[in-house]
Protein backbone atom coordinates (compact mmCIF):
# COMPACT_ATOMS: atom_id res chain seq x y z
CA UNK A 1 0.00 0.00 0.00
CA UNK A 2 1.08 3.60 -0.87
CA UNK A 3 0.36 6.61 1.16
CA UNK A 4 1.67 10.14 0.73
CA UNK A 5 3.69 11.28 3.89
CA UNK A 6 2.44 14.26 6.04
CA UNK A 7 5.94 15.82 7.84
CA UNK A 8 8.47 13.94 6.12
CA UNK A 9 10.60 15.45 4.26
CA UNK A 10 10.14 13.05 1.58
CA UNK A 11 6.37 14.56 1.20
CA UNK A 12 8.37 17.40 -0.36
CA UNK A 13 10.28 15.57 -3.10
CA UNK A 14 8.64 15.74 -6.38
CA UNK A 15 11.16 12.13 -6.86
CA UNK A 16 9.18 10.11 -4.44
CA UNK A 17 6.12 11.75 -3.05
CA UNK A 18 4.84 8.69 -1.72
CA UNK A 19 6.00 5.93 0.37
CA UNK A 20 5.35 1.93 -0.29
CA UNK A 21 4.68 -0.47 2.51
CA UNK A 22 3.74 -3.76 2.20
CA UNK A 23 1.39 -4.32 5.62
CA UNK A 24 -1.94 -4.30 6.29
CA UNK A 25 -1.02 -2.21 9.36
CA UNK A 26 0.88 0.89 7.51
CA UNK A 27 -2.75 1.49 5.67
CA UNK A 28 -5.01 1.45 8.82
CA UNK A 29 -2.42 3.79 10.81
CA UNK A 30 -2.01 5.95 8.25
CA UNK A 31 -5.66 6.30 8.05
CA UNK A 32 -6.78 6.61 12.01
CA UNK A 33 -3.49 9.36 11.62
CA UNK A 34 -5.52 11.07 8.77
CA UNK A 35 -8.60 11.04 11.16
CA UNK A 36 -6.29 12.92 14.11
CA UNK A 37 -4.95 15.31 11.51
CA UNK A 38 -8.69 16.47 9.89
CA UNK A 39 -9.84 16.62 13.75
CA UNK A 40 -6.78 19.27 14.12
CA UNK A 41 -7.09 20.91 10.87
CA UNK A 42 -11.08 21.59 11.93
CA UNK A 43 -9.66 23.23 15.45
CA UNK A 44 -7.51 25.42 13.97
CA UNK A 45 -10.59 26.83 11.52
CA UNK A 46 -11.65 27.66 15.27
CA UNK A 47 -8.72 28.97 17.00
CA UNK A 48 -8.05 30.82 13.40
CA UNK A 49 -11.32 32.46 13.34
CA UNK A 50 -10.68 33.98 17.28
CA UNK A 51 -8.09 35.73 16.01
CA UNK A 52 -9.85 37.01 12.92
CA UNK A 53 -12.46 38.22 15.05
CA UNK A 54 -9.88 39.92 16.75
CA UNK A 55 -7.89 41.56 13.56
CA UNK A 56 -11.36 42.95 12.60
CA UNK A 57 -12.09 44.49 15.68
CA UNK A 58 -9.37 46.60 15.86
CA UNK A 59 -9.37 47.25 12.31
CA UNK A 60 -6.28 45.55 11.51
CA UNK A 61 -7.60 44.38 8.15
CA UNK A 62 -4.85 44.10 5.78
CA UNK A 63 -4.36 41.05 8.17
CA UNK A 64 -7.40 39.38 8.28
CA UNK A 65 -7.40 36.01 6.76
CA UNK A 66 -11.47 36.12 5.73
CA UNK A 67 -14.36 33.69 7.18
CA UNK A 68 -17.26 34.42 8.51
CA UNK A 69 -16.15 33.84 12.15
CA UNK A 70 -17.27 30.34 13.07
CA UNK A 71 -14.87 28.20 11.34
CA UNK A 72 -16.83 27.09 8.30
CA UNK A 73 -15.42 29.60 5.83
CA UNK A 74 -11.91 29.19 7.01
CA UNK A 75 -9.60 28.24 4.85
CA UNK A 76 -7.66 24.92 6.23
CA UNK A 77 -4.06 24.26 6.14
CA UNK A 78 -4.23 22.61 2.82
CA UNK A 79 -1.98 20.00 4.07
CA UNK A 80 -1.55 17.34 7.14
CA UNK A 81 2.15 18.96 7.53
CA UNK A 82 0.93 22.07 8.85
CA UNK A 83 -2.09 21.33 10.62
CA UNK A 84 -0.42 19.09 13.54
CA UNK A 85 2.30 22.40 13.94
CA UNK A 86 -0.43 25.14 14.02
CA UNK A 87 -3.38 26.01 15.97
CA UNK A 88 -4.37 26.79 19.86
CA UNK A 89 -3.92 29.83 21.70
CA UNK A 90 -6.61 31.71 19.38
CA UNK A 91 -2.76 33.08 18.04
CA UNK A 92 -0.56 30.35 16.40
CA UNK A 93 -3.69 28.92 14.02
CA UNK A 94 -4.18 31.82 11.91
CA UNK A 95 -3.28 33.90 9.22
CA UNK A 96 -1.07 30.72 7.57
CA UNK A 97 -0.01 32.55 4.45
CA UNK A 98 2.83 32.16 2.56
CA UNK A 99 4.08 35.22 2.46
CA UNK A 100 7.32 36.51 4.26
CA UNK A 101 6.05 37.16 8.28
CA UNK A 102 5.34 41.06 8.84
CA UNK A 103 7.44 42.74 11.30
CA UNK A 104 6.92 44.66 14.17
CA UNK A 105 7.70 47.74 12.06
CA UNK A 106 5.57 46.93 9.81
CA UNK A 107 2.56 45.92 12.09
CA UNK A 108 2.75 49.54 13.68
CA UNK A 109 1.06 50.82 11.20
CA UNK A 110 -2.06 49.48 11.27
CA UNK A 111 -4.96 51.69 11.79
CA UNK A 112 -5.68 51.39 15.46
CA UNK A 113 -3.27 50.61 18.25
CA UNK A 114 -4.01 47.44 20.07
CA UNK A 115 -4.72 48.55 23.73
CA UNK A 116 -6.98 46.72 25.55
CA UNK A 117 -8.15 44.37 22.43
CA UNK A 118 -11.28 43.32 23.98
CA UNK A 119 -12.55 47.06 24.16
CA UNK A 120 -13.47 46.97 20.14
CA UNK A 121 -15.50 43.38 21.08
CA UNK A 122 -19.05 43.06 21.96
CA UNK A 123 -20.93 41.13 24.23
CA UNK A 124 -22.12 39.09 21.44
CA UNK A 125 -18.29 38.63 19.78
CA UNK A 126 -17.23 37.88 23.25
CA UNK A 127 -19.40 34.99 23.56
CA UNK A 128 -18.83 33.55 19.57
CA UNK A 129 -14.96 33.47 21.04
CA UNK A 130 -15.73 31.70 23.99
CA UNK A 131 -17.71 29.20 21.95
CA UNK A 132 -15.20 28.67 19.23
CA UNK A 133 -11.94 28.36 21.54
CA UNK A 134 -14.07 25.59 23.89
CA UNK A 135 -14.95 23.83 20.43
CA UNK A 136 -11.71 23.92 19.55
CA UNK A 137 -9.74 22.33 22.91
CA UNK A 138 -12.16 19.84 22.35
CA UNK A 139 -11.56 18.65 18.75
CA UNK A 140 -7.75 18.98 19.80
CA UNK A 141 -8.51 16.76 23.02
CA UNK A 142 -10.26 14.85 20.75
CA UNK A 143 -6.92 14.50 18.19
CA UNK A 144 -4.46 13.54 20.98
CA UNK A 145 -7.04 10.61 21.76
CA UNK A 146 -6.67 9.10 18.36
CA UNK A 147 -2.67 9.59 18.14
CA UNK A 148 -2.73 7.84 21.44
CA UNK A 149 -4.49 4.83 20.19
CA UNK A 150 -2.32 4.63 17.23
CA UNK A 151 0.71 4.56 19.87
CA UNK A 152 -1.11 2.25 22.64
CA UNK A 153 -2.60 -0.37 19.86
CA UNK A 154 -1.84 0.02 16.17
CA UNK A 155 1.80 0.32 16.34
CA UNK A 156 2.37 -1.71 19.33
CA UNK A 157 0.23 -4.69 16.75
CA UNK A 158 2.40 -3.75 13.59
CA UNK A 159 5.83 -4.35 15.76
CA UNK A 160 4.37 -7.95 17.32
CA UNK A 161 3.59 -8.98 13.93
CA UNK A 162 7.00 -8.07 12.74
CA UNK A 163 8.19 -9.11 15.52
CA UNK A 164 6.89 -12.74 15.14
CA UNK A 165 7.98 -12.46 10.85
CA UNK A 166 11.19 -12.06 11.59
CA UNK A 167 11.49 -14.53 14.30
CA UNK A 168 9.79 -17.08 11.58
CA UNK A 169 12.05 -16.40 8.96
CA UNK A 170 15.23 -16.34 11.28
CA UNK A 171 14.56 -19.64 12.66
CA UNK A 172 13.64 -20.81 8.85
CA UNK A 173 16.75 -19.50 7.28
CA UNK A 174 18.84 -21.21 10.42
CA UNK A 175 17.50 -24.77 10.61
CA UNK A 176 18.24 -26.79 13.15
CA UNK A 177 21.59 -24.96 13.59
CA UNK A 178 23.09 -25.31 17.34
CA UNK A 179 24.40 -22.28 18.92
CA UNK A 180 21.91 -19.43 16.83
CA UNK A 181 20.04 -16.81 19.03
CA UNK A 182 17.22 -15.25 17.53
CA UNK A 183 17.00 -11.63 17.77
CA UNK A 184 15.08 -9.73 20.27
CA UNK A 185 12.01 -8.82 20.64
CA UNK A 186 13.22 -4.76 21.43
CA UNK A 187 16.01 -5.48 18.43
CA UNK A 188 13.54 -6.38 15.99
CA UNK A 189 11.11 -3.10 17.11
CA UNK A 190 14.13 -0.64 16.95
CA UNK A 191 14.68 -2.03 13.27
CA UNK A 192 11.47 -2.47 11.62
CA UNK A 193 10.80 1.06 13.51
CA UNK A 194 13.68 2.75 12.13
CA UNK A 195 12.56 1.17 8.51
CA UNK A 196 9.39 2.91 8.29
CA UNK A 197 8.48 6.65 7.79
CA UNK A 198 8.52 9.05 10.60
CA UNK A 199 5.24 9.45 10.20
CA UNK A 200 4.36 5.91 11.77
CA UNK A 201 7.26 6.00 14.25
CA UNK A 202 5.96 5.72 18.12
CA UNK A 203 8.09 8.64 19.11
CA UNK A 204 7.14 11.19 16.56
CA UNK A 205 2.90 9.83 16.68
CA UNK A 206 4.15 10.30 20.62
CA UNK A 207 4.89 13.81 19.98
CA UNK A 208 1.60 14.78 18.17
CA UNK A 209 -0.22 13.67 21.34
CA UNK A 210 1.62 15.98 23.56
CA UNK A 211 0.97 18.77 20.08
CA UNK A 212 -2.40 18.24 20.42
CA UNK A 213 -2.73 18.76 24.66
CA UNK A 214 -0.59 21.80 24.07
CA UNK A 215 -3.12 23.30 21.98
CA UNK A 216 -6.10 22.31 23.71
CA UNK A 217 -4.64 23.69 26.67
CA UNK A 218 -3.60 26.73 24.99
CA UNK A 219 -7.42 27.34 23.71
CA UNK A 220 -8.45 27.18 27.24
CA UNK A 221 -5.77 29.38 28.36
CA UNK A 222 -7.00 31.96 25.64
CA UNK A 223 -10.24 31.99 26.65
CA UNK A 224 -10.03 32.61 30.44
CA UNK A 225 -6.98 35.02 29.64
CA UNK A 226 -9.14 37.34 27.04
CA UNK A 227 -11.81 37.45 29.59
CA UNK A 228 -9.46 38.29 32.21
CA UNK A 229 -8.25 41.15 29.91
CA UNK A 230 -11.85 42.19 29.62
CA UNK A 231 -12.35 42.28 33.75
CA UNK A 232 -8.99 44.36 33.99
CA UNK A 233 -9.74 46.65 31.07
CA UNK A 234 -10.69 49.66 32.80
CA UNK A 235 -7.51 49.47 35.45
CA UNK A 236 -4.89 49.85 32.10
CA UNK A 237 -4.20 52.76 31.30
CA UNK A 238 -3.91 54.00 27.86
CA UNK A 239 -0.74 55.32 26.21
CA UNK A 240 -2.45 58.88 26.44
CA UNK A 241 -2.47 58.61 30.23
CA UNK A 242 -6.31 57.86 30.99
CA UNK A 243 -7.99 54.67 32.00
CA UNK A 244 -9.85 52.55 29.09
CA UNK A 245 -12.93 50.85 29.73
CA UNK A 246 -15.23 48.26 29.30
CA UNK A 247 -18.82 47.39 28.65
CA UNK A 248 -20.29 45.69 31.57
CA UNK A 249 -21.72 42.40 30.45
CA UNK A 250 -22.32 38.99 31.69
CA UNK A 251 -18.50 38.25 29.54
CA UNK A 252 -16.79 41.22 31.49
CA UNK A 253 -17.97 40.85 34.58
CA UNK A 254 -17.88 38.78 37.77
CA UNK A 255 -14.96 36.99 38.76
CA UNK A 256 -11.69 36.13 36.60
CA UNK A 257 -8.96 33.97 36.32
CA UNK A 258 -5.70 34.99 38.09
CA UNK A 259 -3.03 36.08 35.90
CA UNK A 260 -0.79 33.57 37.98
CA UNK A 261 -2.65 30.51 37.46
CA UNK A 262 -3.02 31.93 33.72
CA UNK A 263 0.79 32.15 33.60
CA UNK A 264 1.16 28.71 34.96
CA UNK A 265 -0.85 26.65 32.58
CA UNK A 266 0.24 28.27 29.75
CA UNK A 267 4.10 27.15 31.16
CA UNK A 268 2.50 24.02 31.02
CA UNK A 269 1.91 24.54 27.34
CA UNK A 270 5.37 25.36 27.12
CA UNK A 271 6.03 22.24 29.21
CA UNK A 272 4.24 19.80 26.19
CA UNK A 273 5.97 21.55 23.62
CA UNK A 274 9.39 20.92 25.47
CA UNK A 275 8.34 17.22 25.51
CA UNK A 276 7.36 17.05 21.92
CA UNK A 277 10.57 18.64 20.60
CA UNK A 278 12.56 15.90 22.78
CA UNK A 279 10.06 13.23 21.40
CA UNK A 280 10.49 14.53 17.52
CA UNK A 281 14.83 14.67 18.66
CA UNK A 282 14.43 10.85 19.41
CA UNK A 283 13.91 9.90 15.60
CA UNK A 284 17.29 8.59 14.17
CA UNK A 285 17.78 11.39 11.39
CA UNK A 286 16.25 14.91 12.51
CA UNK A 287 16.25 15.82 8.86
CA UNK A 288 13.71 13.29 7.86
CA UNK A 289 10.68 15.73 9.95
CA UNK A 290 10.19 18.07 7.67
CA UNK A 291 11.42 21.55 8.83
CA UNK A 292 8.96 23.57 8.87
CA UNK A 293 7.71 21.32 11.11
CA UNK A 294 10.70 21.10 13.12
CA UNK A 295 11.12 24.84 13.15
CA UNK A 296 7.37 25.11 14.76
CA UNK A 297 7.43 23.00 17.83
CA UNK A 298 10.87 24.73 18.92
CA UNK A 299 9.51 28.10 18.21
CA UNK A 300 6.48 27.19 20.02
CA UNK A 301 7.93 26.35 23.33
CA UNK A 302 9.83 30.23 23.32
CA UNK A 303 6.48 31.93 22.15
CA UNK A 304 4.17 30.12 24.93
CA UNK A 305 7.02 30.94 27.58
CA UNK A 306 6.74 34.62 26.50
CA UNK A 307 3.40 34.61 26.68
CA UNK A 308 3.32 33.07 30.38
CA UNK A 309 5.99 36.33 31.36
CA UNK A 310 3.07 38.45 29.88
CA UNK A 311 0.53 37.23 31.78
CA UNK A 312 3.16 37.59 34.98
CA UNK A 313 4.01 40.69 33.98
CA UNK A 314 -0.16 41.89 33.91
CA UNK A 315 -0.25 39.96 37.39
CA UNK A 316 2.74 42.57 38.86
CA UNK A 317 0.80 45.43 37.03
CA UNK A 318 -2.27 44.45 38.97
CA UNK A 319 -0.31 44.56 42.46
CA UNK A 320 1.13 47.51 41.90
CA UNK A 321 4.29 46.32 41.32
CA UNK A 322 5.66 48.26 38.10
CA UNK A 323 9.07 47.39 37.82
CA UNK A 324 8.60 43.71 38.40
CA UNK A 325 5.58 44.16 35.56
CA UNK A 326 7.98 46.37 33.28
CA UNK A 327 10.60 43.39 33.29
CA UNK A 328 8.53 40.36 32.84
CA UNK A 329 6.81 42.63 29.56
CA UNK A 330 10.44 43.81 27.81
CA UNK A 331 11.31 40.15 28.22
CA UNK A 332 8.45 38.95 26.31
CA UNK A 333 8.93 42.20 23.85
CA UNK A 334 12.31 41.01 22.94
CA UNK A 335 11.06 37.32 22.53
CA UNK A 336 8.71 38.17 20.19
CA UNK A 337 10.51 40.62 18.19
CA UNK A 338 12.93 37.85 17.79
CA UNK A 339 10.24 35.47 16.42
CA UNK A 340 8.17 37.45 14.63
CA UNK A 341 11.63 38.15 12.52
CA UNK A 342 13.19 35.12 12.34
CA UNK A 343 10.50 32.52 13.08
CA UNK A 344 10.61 29.85 10.20
CA UNK A 345 7.18 28.88 11.05
CA UNK A 346 4.59 31.40 9.89
CA UNK A 347 2.27 31.09 12.22
CA UNK A 348 4.33 31.62 15.06
CA UNK A 349 6.18 34.70 13.64
CA UNK A 350 2.59 35.87 12.62
CA UNK A 351 1.23 35.32 16.35
CA UNK A 352 4.69 36.88 17.55
CA UNK A 353 4.22 40.13 15.46
CA UNK A 354 0.80 40.37 17.31
CA UNK A 355 1.91 39.53 20.74
CA UNK A 356 4.41 42.00 19.96
CA UNK A 357 2.46 44.69 19.68
CA UNK A 358 0.08 43.92 23.01
CA UNK A 359 3.30 43.74 24.91
CA UNK A 360 4.66 47.00 23.48
CA UNK A 361 2.03 48.88 24.35
CA UNK A 362 2.05 47.97 27.48
CA UNK A 363 5.77 48.05 28.24
CA UNK A 364 5.10 52.21 26.88
CA UNK A 365 2.16 52.21 29.58
CA UNK A 366 3.46 51.00 32.78
CA UNK A 367 7.10 52.85 32.21
CA UNK A 368 5.33 56.01 32.20
CA UNK A 369 3.52 55.31 35.04
CA UNK A 370 7.12 54.12 36.62
CA UNK A 371 8.96 57.86 35.47
CA UNK A 372 6.40 59.73 36.52
CA UNK A 373 4.50 57.96 40.00
CA UNK A 374 6.17 55.03 41.56
CA UNK A 375 10.19 55.09 40.49
CA UNK A 376 10.54 51.33 41.18
CA UNK A 377 13.59 49.57 40.40
CA UNK A 378 13.44 47.26 37.43
CA UNK A 379 14.01 43.47 38.51
CA UNK A 380 17.66 41.76 35.87
CA UNK A 381 16.38 39.13 33.97
CA UNK A 382 17.99 36.67 35.55
CA UNK A 383 16.03 37.49 38.98
CA UNK A 384 13.06 37.46 37.11
CA UNK A 385 13.57 34.03 34.94
CA UNK A 386 14.27 32.53 38.57
CA UNK A 387 10.96 33.68 40.21
CA UNK A 388 8.67 31.95 37.29
CA UNK A 389 6.45 29.19 38.24
CA UNK A 390 6.66 25.71 37.00
CA UNK A 391 3.93 24.71 34.41
CA UNK A 392 0.35 22.71 35.10
CA UNK A 393 -2.01 20.63 33.07
CA UNK A 394 -5.21 21.23 32.42
CA UNK A 395 -6.62 18.94 30.23
CA UNK A 396 -6.23 15.21 29.11
CA UNK A 397 -6.87 13.09 25.56
CA UNK A 398 -10.32 12.00 25.11
CA UNK A 399 -10.45 7.92 24.21
CA UNK A 400 -10.22 7.33 21.09
CA UNK A 401 -13.04 3.66 20.69
CA UNK A 402 -12.75 2.43 16.72
CA UNK A 403 -15.15 1.25 14.84
CA UNK A 404 -16.75 -2.44 15.10
CA UNK A 405 -15.49 -4.48 12.20
CA UNK A 406 -18.02 -5.67 10.10
CA UNK A 407 -16.74 -8.52 9.01
CA UNK A 408 -12.90 -10.76 9.68
CA UNK A 409 -11.12 -12.59 12.32
CA UNK A 410 -11.91 -10.03 14.14
CA UNK A 411 -16.00 -10.55 13.92
CA UNK A 412 -15.33 -14.31 13.80
CA UNK A 413 -13.88 -14.38 17.37
CA UNK A 414 -16.37 -11.19 18.49
CA UNK A 415 -13.77 -8.45 19.00
CA UNK A 416 -14.67 -5.39 19.63
CA UNK A 417 -12.89 -1.59 17.99
CA UNK A 418 -11.09 -1.26 21.20
CA UNK A 419 -9.83 -4.92 21.58
CA UNK A 420 -12.54 -6.36 24.01
CA UNK A 421 -14.77 -9.37 23.60
CA UNK A 422 -18.10 -9.15 22.58
CA UNK A 423 -20.29 -12.11 21.93
CA UNK A 424 -23.41 -10.29 20.30
CA UNK A 425 -22.47 -9.25 17.29
CA UNK A 426 -23.41 -11.11 14.16
CA UNK A 427 -20.61 -12.77 12.80
CA UNK A 428 -19.31 -12.72 9.24
CA UNK A 429 -15.98 -14.28 7.52
CA UNK A 430 -16.43 -12.21 4.53
CA UNK A 431 -18.13 -8.82 3.85
CA UNK A 432 -22.07 -9.35 2.67
CA UNK A 433 -21.84 -12.63 4.12
CA UNK A 434 -25.85 -13.92 3.54
CA UNK A 435 -26.96 -10.93 1.47
CA UNK A 436 -27.71 -12.47 -1.45
CA UNK A 437 -29.89 -10.23 -3.86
Amino acid sequence: TTWRCTISNVALSSKQPRVKQKSIHYEAIFTVLTLGYVLMDRANEYSQAVQNKILVAIGDIHNYAGGYGDGSSIGASGNHRNSTGSGGSGGLAYLQQQSSSFTPSKSAKSPNTIGEFTDYLSDEDMAGIDHQLTTAADLYCKAAGVFEYVVQDMIPKWNRYVAAATVQAHEASSGSSVGVKAPSSATVKALSESSRPVDVQTSVVSAHIRLALAEAHACAVRKASIKAARASASKVPSLGGSSTSSSAGASGTGSKTSYVLLAKLTIGVKEEYERAYGLLKSVKDLNEIASEFRAHVKDAKVYYEAVAQTLLGMDAYEAQQYGKAIGFMTIARASFATLSKSSKAHAIAHAAAFEYRLSNEKVLSFQKINDSVTYEQIPTQTQLLAVMPSGRDLLSPKKYIAPRPSFGTAVATGERGDGSMDDGVNKLSYALQGAYF
